[in-house]
């Protein structure tokens, strides 16, 4: 059964310490492994936009990241909430990977500017990935204070994730400079902390001990989006 339909699925918030803690720690191995696989995507996709040039060209990038991402957001809202173990496994495996693929374009880009910049092309992979990391480890410590209601944010989140998602892309494909570029960016950064930090609220006091899967998986797409905007920051803030 999925877990929404499971009647003796029990509250991560109503379970016992040892079983609260062995679920989140299966999140957290799962959410790992769905960065690394995002993370192997990433390094396959930028591969291929190095070894065939044409894939690089604005149209066509643009349309593989906009249906990279669509398509991880709509496996998410499916199949990792599917009946079947196996059909759970391979939505959150092509979900993550689907993503990687959509940053392909965007980490090859901040590796060539960072280079420039820096004499090193991981300078601001690793400034972004410290940043990140960083806003994780704050919204856990928070939310380890108890449950949040954190329905506004929530309702907010639903009507402006998939505008936001494709302004991603285009702002990606098509930088936005100046002033108003960096407030967009700032924007974005917001947007994806508040959509993690309710994911991680959800995972932590809401959801079911059950749901391993979909818990991670939403987890590991939050981290990504908020590491790609965090990421498109950094490079806009080093254009001015």
């Amino acid at each position: 059964m999925s877990a929404f339909s499971n009647p003796y699925a029990v509250p991560v918030v109503a379970a016992q310490e040892s079983e609260r803690s062995t679920f989140l720690r299966k999140v957290g191995a799962w959410t790992f492994g769905g960065l690394m696989i995002a993370g192997a995507a990433s390094l396959a996709s930028m591969t291929a936009l190095l070894l065939v040039p044409a894939l690089g060209s604005q149209y066509v990038a643009l349309g593989i990241m906009l249906g990279a991402i669509f398509a991880s957001r709509f496996i998410g809202s499916s199949m990792v909430y599917s009946e079947s173990a196996a059909t759970r496994v391979m939505g959150f495996v092509a979900g993550n990977a689907l993503q990687g693929i959509a940053m392909g374009y965007l980490l090859l880009v901040a590796i060539f500017m960072s280079a420039e910049l820096y004499g090193n092309p991981l300078a601001m992979l690793g400034q972004a990935v410290v940043l990140v990391g960083l806003t994780v480890a704050g919204i856990v410590a928070y939310l380890l204070t108890g449950p949040k209601n954190l329905s506004l944010i929530g309702g907010a989140l639903s009507a402006l994730t998939l505008p936001m998602l494709g302004l991603m892309v285009l702002t990606a494909v098509w930088p936005v400079g100046g002033v108003a570029g960096v407030v967009l960016s700032v924007g974005f950064v917001a947007v994806s902390a508040g959509g993690l930090l309710f994911n991680l609220n959800q995972v932590m006091h809401r959801m079911s001990t059950d749901q391993v899967v979909p818990a991670a998986y939403h987890v590991s797409i939050g981290i990504l989006v908020l590491f790609w905007n965090v990421l498109s920051l950094l490079m806009r803030l080093n254009r001015r």
